[in-house]
């Protein structure tokens, strides 16, 4: 079971006509704590890389390899030379025919695959310029393939991905800026779908009240409110993408939803939720001093500014378990650029989402389909931080599926000590009393919260859930009859000519789990795959591993719930799907492969 995933594959040919000279540069990147022997090795039982191209009317001269790594092996007791991480291979173009085609390139790399304790069987991996993917490294060199030189610039990439989420993002014609500015334009789609996702619908009840209650408003301020709820959302995602940047700049492995890993973020939206409700309930309030004259003073406060920006804000952090048609591959693609690209397209999702808020405050005449404020809605506020505690059981299913009853009950502590902070708040710091007091005690309910769930919580939650998805993973089926994923189980299928479907999901994932129960879970799926001998291979990412990180990057997406089928078992076929499935369309595509 101890398998390196196949390399990571990306080539082009330099500017300018062939016939005037020239090369093919092939960009190879071996995973993390993997190494593949170098053109030349020092003992016979090692196999040598060679690289095979091959394109019509095209020969081509000797293989120029970049300078190998020497290092000592204590399993074999000798220096070998090896390749690391990103490395390149030129191949220098020797003749031209008259009709040639570049644009039918293929490389074959022939490839043994090592780590410190153990050699793997060799193994290849091939692409072909025929078959490009948008949005890769490559694509952004400025260089081209030709057809009897006419330039097209076009760049090969690993995997032949057929992505239905958005197919190719641009034919062989396009430029890589018209690439990105199609990702950008799905990117802020997505942000407007997610709307719609059931990650949402547990903060539906902010949304609602906030917009009954904006309903006898001025336009000038609804315009202004929607501002401010516009600027919350913004600085969640802004705050999300840097968390993103720092991880990747340590080194890490970002990926979107990927806060919903954290039991710390976890609790944390337990308290904010919890203390969101008691709040509804009229258990404490929070106030400012100029503010607490009058019950209308209090009102207008309420549904202020401030509130109308951390209710965007709380919306980005709840919608973010997952990832909305055509979000997952403009996010994919984001998270494996710049900085400054990484917020551009975490700008265009949230201005996505933002959208529908920004057009109620353009056009306040859509609220009127709302009675208005009364007395009805303190028994309206109340409904809603019920929707809010429904919220908080939905953070707790996700804890137990996560770490079992004995997680469950750690975070029962969090709860009922965020209640108590709450009551003692609203008794200590009621409006009109110096307000020093509330100051004090919210900062005192902070420090408490803190160092119950530093000191006692986190510690004991961090080992239950070790241990629970320790066990999970060591399982070869889960509980539903589905393979559990590892790159050397999907080689095995290959071996076996077997088609496979990869289901990429996380427990905290709802979208994920609407589609299992409307697809996955449905007795018409399971007869139409067993009817088609296609093993189903679940790959979890509640809790962060290096191969799913890996798959999620094969696929180009950013988080899940993410769907693949590997005809044949073949890796290098992978075939992308969007995010909501039919039985139908599944069967269709796998049908259409043989």
């Amino acid at each position: 079971m101890n398998s390196m995933p196949p390399p990571e594959m990306q080539m082009q040919y330099s500017a300018g006509a062939l016939k005037d000279g020239g090369k093919l540069t092939v960009w190879v990147t071996i995973p993390e704590k993997w190494h593949v022997n170098a053109n030349e090795v020092t003992d016979e039982f090692l196999k040598p890389s060679s690289i095979v191209v091959k394109a019509e009317g095209i020969e081509f001269g000797d293989v120029v390899w970049p300078k190998p790594i020497k290092e000592y092996n204590e399993a074999l007791e000798l220096e070998i030379l090896t390749f690391r991480g990103e490395f390149k291979i030129e191949i220098p173009v020797k003749s031209v025919a008259d009709k040639y085609d570049s644009l039918g390139t293929e490389a074959t790399f022939h490839y043994q695959a090592c780590d410190n304790s153990i050699c793997l069987a060799p193994a290849s991996k091939t692409i072909s310029l025929s078959k490009n993917a948008a949005g890769t490294k490559s694509s952004n060199v400025n260089s081209s393939a030709k057809k009897n030189d006419s330039e097209t610039e076009v760049a090969a990439s690993t995997g032949d991905n057929e992505n239905t989420d958005m197919g190719a993002v641009s034919d062989a014609g396009a430029t890589a800026s018209a690439g990105i500015i199609a990702l950008l334009f799905f990117a802020f789609l997505g942000g407007i779908i997610l709307n719609l996702m059931p990650c949402v619908l547990p903060v539906l009840s902010l949304k609602l009240f906030s917009l009954i209650k904006q309903a006898g408003e001025s336009r000038g301020r609804l315009l202004a409110l929607g501002g401010a709820t516009t600027a919350g959302i913004l600085a969640s995602f802004w705050a999300l993408a840097a968390v993103v940047a720092a991880v990747k700049a340590g080194g890490g492995s970002a990926g979107w939803g990927m806060q919903f890993q954290s039991a710390g973020f976890i609790a944390f939206m337990v308290v904010i939720l919890t203390a969101f409700a008691m709040s509804f309930f009229g258990v404490f309030e929070v106030w400012l001093p100029w503010g607490a004259t009058t019950k209308m003073d209090e009102a207008g406060h309420k549904a202020g500014f401030a509130g109308a920006f951390f209710t965007g804000a709380l919306l980005v952090l709840l919608s973010t378990p997952c990832s909305a048609p055509f979000l997952g591959t403009a996010m994919g693609f984001a998270f494996a650029q710049t900085t400054p690209v990484l917020f551009l397209f975490f700008t265009a999702a949230g201005l996505g989402l933002a959208l529908p808020y920004m057009l109620v405050s353009a056009f306040p005449k859509v609220l009127k389909v709302f009675p208005k404020p009364g007395p009805w809605m303190v028994k309206l506020q109340k409904v809603m931080g019920v929707l809010l505690l429904a919220s908080v059981v939905w953070l707790l299913w996700i804890v137990n599926e996560q770490a079992g009853t004995a997680g469950v009950g750690m975070f029962a502590i969090v709860v009922v000590a965020s209640i108590a902070c709450s009551v003692l708040l609203g008794k200590f710091a009621p409006p009109g009393v110096a307000f020093g007091r509330e100051v004090a005690g919210i900062g005192l309910s902070v420090a408490v919260l803190v160092s119950i769930w530093f000191a006692a919580i986190a510690p004991e939650y961090e080992r239950a859930a070790s241990e629970k998805f320790n066990t999970r993973m060591q399982e070869q089926m889960t509980a539903d009859g589905w393979y559990r994923y590892s790159p050397a189980l999907i080689e095995e299928f290959a071996k076996a000519n077997r088609t496979v479907f990869i289901d990429a999901t996380a427990d905290w994932c709802l979208t994920c789990k609407t589609n299992e129960a409307a697809v996955l879970n449905r007795d018409e799926f399971r007869r139409a795959m067993d009817s088609l001998n296609v093993a189903l291979v679940k790959a979890d990412w509640t809790r962060e591993t290096p191969e799913v990180n890996a798959l999620l990057k094969s696929m180009h997406k950013s988080g899940v719930p993410a769907y693949a089928i590997y005809p044949a078992g073949d890796v290098s076929r992978q075939i992308v799907l969007p995010e909501l499935l039919t039985t139908s369309a599944i069967v269709e595509k796998i049908t259409s492969q043989k």
